[in-house]
C-alpha cells in the first residue's frame, strides 16, 4: 500500500496532469523519468488525426518512454515536451512505473490491437418502460458480474472493462493476446449461460433477451471527463467496435454472432506459424472452457459448457461450419459465424443457446460459404 509520502506524490504529479489536460484540449502521448520528476508530451486533440496517421505504433502500448524515445516523438510533434518537477521533499520516494502509466494513460489515447471485445444486446429494449429498461440493464450488469466473479475463481486471466451503449455493453479484457482473448470469450459464455438459465426462473422483462456479438479488432481507448477531471471508467471506439455494432444490428433475438477475424498467439509469431482464424479460436476456446466443470451460476450448478459453430449436416453424418455475408446500412460488408452454445445441467437437462442453422431462416445474410470444420476459409470456399 502506498504511503502518505507516495500518495502526495502521487496527487501532485495527476494535478499538473490535469492541468496540462487542460479540460480534455490536450492528450497524453508521452512520458519519461527524470530525477526531479516526469518529462511529459501533451498534445492538442484536434491534431492527432494528422500527426499520428502515418506514426500510429507511437499510441500502442505502454506510454512510457527513453529519453531518447520522447524526444523523437516531439520531434514528430514539433512539441516541447513539459517537465513535472515534484516539490524537494517528495523525490526519494519510491513511486512505480506502473502507478504512473495509470495516472498518464487517463490523460491519453491508447490504441489496442488485436482486441477481443463483447458486445451484448437487450432484445426490444426501446419497448421496455423506463423503470424496465434500468432493471434490465441492472440484470445484465449483474450476470457480467457474477461471470467475472467465476472466472476469477477459475483462473482465467480476465481485467475486465465494460462501457454502456444504451440498451446494453461493450466489454473487454484489459490483459492482452490470444490466451486473453480466449478468456474474454470464455467469459461471454458465463455471461450468455448466467442470464439464459435466469430468464428461466425470473420475470421475463426484469431478465432480458439478449443477442450478443464477439470480434478481435483494433480500437483505441480512451477516459471520458467526470466533472473537470478525466473518469476512472474507459471507453473503446474504433474497427472492433464498429464491426461489432453493424453485426449485432443483424442479429436475431439469441443469436451469437463471431466475427470473421485472424489472431496468432504472441509466442508464435516469430516462430512463423500460421494464425488462428474463428473456427481454430473457436477449439482454442473449447478447450479453455473445459475448466469450468461444475461451475455455479443463477443457484444451479452446471456441469460443462460446449460451444461450437453451426454448419450443414454432411452425407457422413459430420458439419461443417457456415460463413454469412452481408452488407450494413452504409454498404459495407462483414463476415460472420453463428455460434452456439449447450448448457449441460447437474439435473441431467441440457440448455441451448444460441440459434441453430435451421432458425436463421430469418437471418438477413447476403451469401453463405461453407468449410470443413477441421479446415478454413482459404482461398477456396463452396457456396452453399
Amino acid at each position: 500500500m502506498p504511503n502518505d509520502k507516495t500518495r502526495q506524490y502521487l496527487k501532485y504529479v495527476d494535478d499538473e496532469l490535469n492541468r496540462l489536460w487542460r479540460l480534455g484540449r490536450n492528450a497524453v502521448v508521452a512520458w519519461s523519468s527524470v530525477d526531479a520528476g516526469l518529462e511529459v508530451l501533451a498534445v492538442p486533440q484536434y491534431l492527432l488525426p494528422n500527426l499520428f496517421a502515418n506514426h500510429e505504433e507511437i499510441l500502442v502500448g505502454t506510454a512510457r518512454r527513453t529519453s531518447e524515445e520522447l524526444a523523437e516523438i516531439a520531434d514528430i510533434c514539433e512539441i516541447e515536451p513539459y517537465r513535472i518537477i515534484v516539490p524537494e521533499g517528495l523525490r526519494d520516494c519510491y513511486v512505480g512505473d506502473r502507478s504512473l502509466e495509470y495516472l498518464t494513460r487517463r490523460f491519453g489515447i491508447t490504441k489496442l490491437t488485436k482486441k477481443g471485445v463483447i458486445l451484448f444486446d437487450i432484445v426490444a429494449f426501446s419497448h421496455y418502460t423506463p423503470l424496465e429498461q434500468v432493471t434490465a440493464l441492472n440484470s445484465l450488469s449483474y450476470s457480467i458480474n457474477v461471470a467475472y466473479q467465476r472466472a476469477i475463481e477459475h483462473g482465467l486471466d480476465v481485467s475486465l472493462c465494460y462501457s454502456t451503449t444504451g440498451d446494453g455493453f461493450y466489454v473487454w479484457n484489459r490483459s492482452e493476446g490470444l490466451e486473453s482473448n480466449v478468456d474474454l470469450f470464455c467469459f461471454l459464455m458465463l455471461v450468455l449461460a448466467d442470464n439464459t438459465l435466469g430468464r428461466r426462473k425470473g420475470i421475463v422483462t426484469t431478465i432480458p433477451e439478449l443477442r450478443s456479438g464477439f470480434h478481435i479488432g483494433d480500437c483505441y481507448e480512451y477516459f471520458q471527463a467526470e466533472g473537470a477531471r478525466p473518469g476512472t471508467g474507459s471507453y473503446i471506439v474504433g474497427d472492433a467496435t464498429i464491426q461489432l455494432a453493424r453485426i449485432v444490428e443483424k442479429a436475431l433475438p439469441n443469436q451469437i454472432l463471431i466475427g470473421d477475424f485472424a489472431t496468432t498467439r504472441e509466442r508464435d509469431i516469430h516462430r512463423g506459424l500460421p494464425s488462428f482464424d474463428a473456427p481454430g479460436f473457436l477449439t482454442q476456446a473449447q478447450e479453455r472452457l473445459q475448466v469450468f466443470e461444475d461451475v455455479n451460476l443463477s443457484r444451479e450448478k452446471v456441469l460443462s459448457i460446449k460451444c461450437y459453430l453451426t454448419g450443414y449436416e454432411q452425407d457422413d453424418g459430420s458439419y461443417n461450419v457456415c460463413r454469412y455475408g452481408f452488407a450494413d446500412k452504409h454498404g459495407f460488408g462483414h463476415m460472420v459465424y453463428n455460434a452456439k452454445v449447450n448448457l449441460h445441467r447437474a439435473n441431467g437437462s441440457e440448455i441451448f443457446l444460441g440459434r441453430m442453422t435451421r432458425d436463421l431462416e430469418t437471418f438477413d445474410a447476403d451469401r453463405v460459404d461453407t468449410a470443413p470444420p477441421d479446415g478454413g476459409f482459404g482461398d477456396i470456399l463452396t457456396t452453399a
